[in-house]
């Protein structure tokens, strides 16, 4: 066997681009423990972006890597904070997502600020079953990593380039692969409480790991592990800086102002309606009044305050920052050695995860008229203030502006179970080298009412039996049977089943050694399936008749359920070119072939012009999809101390089943608000009003259908270590996707801004399911134009034996150098780096932590920074959301702010950094760790953005922490 020399162990475990890399916080350490001896042989591993199990050393593709040793120095207590706090990571969904912004208990991970769909998420170098959920922020169709035990990974590898050419489909931003715990004979247990200093967001997590057999000596090994975790609730108010709300003062260019965006909906509820002088020919005036202001001289409620003769109510304020958590998971496998040349395993990850998101009691406007809507309700209210000041209302209509405030927030408890069961069977015969597996994955989604939702029939009807009166608030407790708790509203099923196989060979000698060839294929089937609770089943029409009368107040409705499966097949090769002792060339390809989508409506209620209810085609929908893809990477080591590398490929990506299969069905109102689309028409709303939203996929064939994305990317860097113990990484990076599927489809500002160019989107007129007319605009998935991203990924290290002890530091990062995008081919270019962008997001121009630590004998001490740059805020969309303050300190007039006219620029939300420390202390088997979260205790920094990730105010908690400084400790016992 060769022999490992020292240098060359230097390079493998100091680079970021082979099996072994530094990188994050306290990457150091870990090589320390696990470096081998100078006299220990090398051995061939298999490399995430690589098929060929080679000398392990430094590769031509920038991987990092975390064991596990450094996933317990970041007191990541999950596999999404751990990933999600790295600096490579943008454009992910966070937890704060579900908190209606569409997360529905899904996160993920994402490379590069490109959408989650881009970056490929692996267990044991295997797919899992991804979920359609959590599109709020680009989720897409991507692994739930909320799904993965973090107590069963022994490392987390993660290649930093597109792999596309070695991957299939999903790989254009690169790949993260979860590696589990292997050939364990011993055992171990653990235990973490965690607390911040200010009230909510308490955790714990205990777990246990232990091995039998071991596989050299006996032939066999079993491995099992299990863990269970819990993460409280934070609420709004628990938090200074989220408690204010939708209400609160704040400062630009040293003048103050009132941002107030409370709603008009509220219990007690107002009341809208047009009057006129009585008598006269005049044109109606608006009026809003409050019944119970007037009489009470309040609003009846903490969260609601006086505006004039209305009540708003502060919905912002009743929100979570971070929503409540429980996880059990646990792995088990098993491996077997057959002969010398065999062996066989198996393994089973099984995890259940549930999320309990609150947000805002429930909105509903109630329209009433003085004969068959609600009429004692309208002569008690609007006919009495009619004749009492003189007016009358000659269409006899009105409208209640209600808000299920007394029966509390709405609740959404999300339950996914996932389930990855793998085999397989590696050896070698006749100079071969084989692998094959086969991968059965399954993730299930049920999303169940854990609180304030109603139903809207029984709600009418204890209305118009008088038993509550939703303009007082009296007999809020006749609701309690109309409260829909428990009811399952949704249940998603996600599964992945492949079947892999490959081989290698030596091929020929070359100046710099043997060349190696790699050659494989695999088979997959996937498979979507939804369905809803009957509340939820659509029975609009989306153009031609009224909705249903009945639905949950506040939730989802209009649904259509559904089924869609696809089969694809790939092919792929890499060769492996030692083309002197200095250079390596690796050269890959691969040829993917996907069917077309094959959707099953398992209810179609969508009616057609003559108001009949046909159901819905099934059928083989979208196109078929082929592509070719390659991979060019090269290395060259001119000296034991500088390398050099670079690597360029191309990709494809075809659309996601959710893409392609469904409905058109209701997704509620548009973010922001505007003036009607098409002046004159049946839909237009008066003023700038808020128009309805659409969700639905692109199902037709050919041309008009959806067609793969392609992409091009190259990277080009290296590492140098000029000094003992320095070590200095540096990768530039460039991705370049074409015909960018828009899986939100164009938004809505665009649409909105250009209604001409895009009137295929709207819907006018539209008959919404609560039964009211107006313009519904259609976010369905489209090839948009071109996205360009890149970048600068660093990582440097260095270590040091000092008198006090060994002194070690790392310091990695990404510095954003483009991100911008088209809706279409020749369209306006958009940009969301360093600002808060069209689509709702902000991509960061620099995020970046540096680490440093100070082991002297069995005590450890570890200080990380992390950073984020400033960025400007969000143009304010609502004119009446910004006010001045008058001298007295009270709201004065509203502005419409356009950065004319005295009004300032929007907000530059300032850079957030945070402070951890850690200390350890090792026993022997017993090690003690004791840390502080966010040292410091710095707050999030304001912004008034209202349309992100959640329904959040006055921070963004996509991109901050809301939690403030936080203790925990752990113990960890080895036997």
């Amino acid at each position: 066997m060769i022999q490992e020399r020292v240098l060359s162990r230097s390079l493998r475990l100091m680079f970021s681009g082979g099996v072994v890399a530094s990188m994050g916080l306290l990457a150091l350490p870990a090589m320390a423990q696990n470096a081998p001896t100078d006299n220990q042989p090398m051995q061939r591993v298999e490399i995430t972006g690589s098929s060929i199990k080679r000398i392990q050393k430094e590769g031509s593709l920038p991987v990092q890597v975390l064991t596990a040793a450094e996933i317990k120095q970041t007191g990541a207590t999950s596999a999404t904070d751990l990933i999600q706090m790295l600096p490579s990571m943008q454009g992910f969904v966070p937890a704060s997502s579900s908190v209606n912004g569409g997360g529905a208990g899904v996160t993920t991970a994402s490379l590069h600020s490109l959408p989650s769909k881009y970056t490929l998420v692996l267990l044991d170098g295997q797919r899992v079953a991804p979920s359609a959920l959590g599109t709020g922020q680009g989720g897409g169709y991507s692994v739930n990593l909320s799904s993965i035990p973090l107590e069963a990974i022994e490392r987390v590898e993660i290649l930093t380039d597109g792999a596309s050419a070695l991957y299939g489909s999903d790989a254009i931003a690169g790949v993260v692969n979860f590696i589990t715990k292997k050939n364990l004979t011993k055992g171990e247990v653990f235990a973490t409480y965690g607390q911040p200093k200010k009230n909510g967001g308490k955790w714990s997590s205990a777990g246990l790991t232990k091995g039998w057999g071991d596989l050299e000596s006996d032939g066999w090994n079993v491995l099992a592990s299990y863990s269970h975790e819990e993460q409280q609730r934070i609420a709004a108010l628990q938090r200074d800086f989220s408690a204010p709300g939708a209400f609160f003062k704040f400062s630009s260019n040293g003048k103050q102002y009132y941002y107030d965006q409370r709603t008009g909906n509220t219990e007690p509820a107002n009341i809208l309606f047009n009057a006129r002088p009585k008598g006269t020919t005049a044109d109606t005036a608006g009026y809003a009044i409050n019944p119970y202001l007037a009489a009470n001289g309040n609003c009846g409620n903490p969260l609601a305050g006086p505006s004039g003769t209305q009540c708003l109510f502060n919905y912002a304020s009743t929100v979570e920052d971070v929503p409540g958590t429980v996880r059990d998971s646990g792995l088990l496998k098993g491996t077997l050695k057959i002969n010398e040349n065999t062996t066989a395993w198996a393994e089973l990850v099984l995890s259940q995860f549930a999320m309990t998101a609150q947000y805002a009691p429930s909105a509903q406007q109630m329209g009433v008229n003085a004969t068959d809507r609600f009429p004692a309700l309208y002569q008690k209210y609007v006919q009495s203030y009619l004749d009492a000041n003189g007016l009358e209302n000659p269409s006899g209509n009105a409208t209640l502006n209600y808000r299920s405030v007394l029966i509390g927030g709405r609740a959404d408890k999300y339950e996914t179970t996932a389930r990855h069961f793998a085999t397989g069977i590696d050896g070698s015969a006749f100079g071969w080298t084989y692998n094959a597996a086969l991968i059965l994955s399954e993730s299930k989604i049920k999303d169940t009412a854990a609180g304030g939702y109603t139903d809207f029939g029984m709600l009418n009807d204890l209305v118009a039996q008088g038993k509550y009166d939703p303009v007082t608030g009296q007999g809020a407790s006749q609701l309690q049977p109309a409260l829909l708790n428990g009811t399952v509203f949704s249940r998603t099923k996600s599964t992945l089943n492949t079947l892999h196989a490959g081989v290698q060979h030596d091929l020929f000698s070359l100046p710099g050694g043997t060349s190696i060839i790699s050659l494989g294929g695999d088979y997959t089937k996937t498979k979507y399936t939804t369905d809803y609770h009957p509340l939820i089943l659509s029975n609009s029409g989306f153009v031609t008749q009224p909705a249903s009368s009945n639905y949950p107040v506040g939730g989802n409705y209009g649904q259509v359920p559904f089924s869609a499966k696809r089969d694809n097949w790939g092919l792929f090769t890499e060769v492996l070119l030692p083309l002197h002792k200095t250079v390596e060339a690796t050269v890959s390809g691969r040829y993917d072939s996907y069917d077309k989508v094959h959707s099953d409506y398992i209810f179609g209620s969508v009616p057609n012009a003559d108001g009949l209810l046909p159901l819905l085609p099934s059928g083989d929908i979208g196109n078929t999809a082929s592509a070719g893809t390659y991979k060019l990477s090269l290395k060259w080591t001119p000296t034991d101390t500088l390398l050099l590398r670079a690597a360029y490929g191309t990709g494809f990506k075809t659309p996601n089943l959710s893409d392609v299969a469904g409905a058109n069905t209701y997704n509620g109102s548009t973010a922001g608000s505007y003036i009607c689309p098409f002046p004159g028409s049946a839909g237009c709303q008066p003023r700038q009003s808020q128009y309805d939203l659409l969700i639905g996929p692109n199902s037709q064939s050919g041309s008009a259908g959806l067609q793969p994305e392609k992409s091009k990317q190259w990277t080009l860097g290296g590492r140098i270590e000029p000094l003992p113990g320095l070590s200095l990484g540096l990768d530039l990076w460039n991705v370049q996707i074409r015909d960018q599927i828009l899986s939100a489809g164009v938004p809505e500002q665009e649409g909105f801004r250009d209604p001409q160019t895009y009137k295929s989107l709207f819907v006018n007129p539209y008959y919404d399911p609560a039964g009211y007319t107006t313009i519904a605009y259609l976010q369905a998935p489209v090839n948009g134009g071109v996205a360009n991203y890149r970048g600068i990924d660093w990582d440097f290290s260095y270590r040091s034996k000092t008198a006090i002890g060994d002194l070690r530091a790392a310091w990695n990062g990404t510095y954003m150098l483009k991100q911008n995008y088209t809706t279409q081919g020749n369209g306006t270019v958009y940009s969301d780096l360093g600002r808060f962008g069209q689509d709702n997001a902000v991509v960061f121009r620099v995020q970046t932590n540096l680490s440093l630590s100070l082991t002297n004998g069995k005590l450890t001490n570890l200080l990380t920074a992390h950073y984020k740059s400033g960025y400007r805020d969000q143009e304010y969309p609502f004119g009446s959301a910004i006010s001045t303050v008058n001298p007295d300190g009270s709201v004065g007039d509203p502005i419409a702010f356009n950065g004319r006219d005295g009004a300032p620029e929007p907000l530059r939300v300032p850079s957030y950094t945070t402070f951890d420390w850690q200390g350890k202390y090792d026993f022997g088997n017993f090690a003690l760790t004791a840390g502080i979260k966010n040292l410091f205790d710095r707050n999030p920094p304001l912004t008034l953005q209202n349309a992100g990730g959640g329904n959040q105010v006055g921070y963004d908690g996509r991109y901050t922490d809301p939690a403030g400084r936080s203790f925990y400790i752990t113990g960890n016992y080895k036997f």
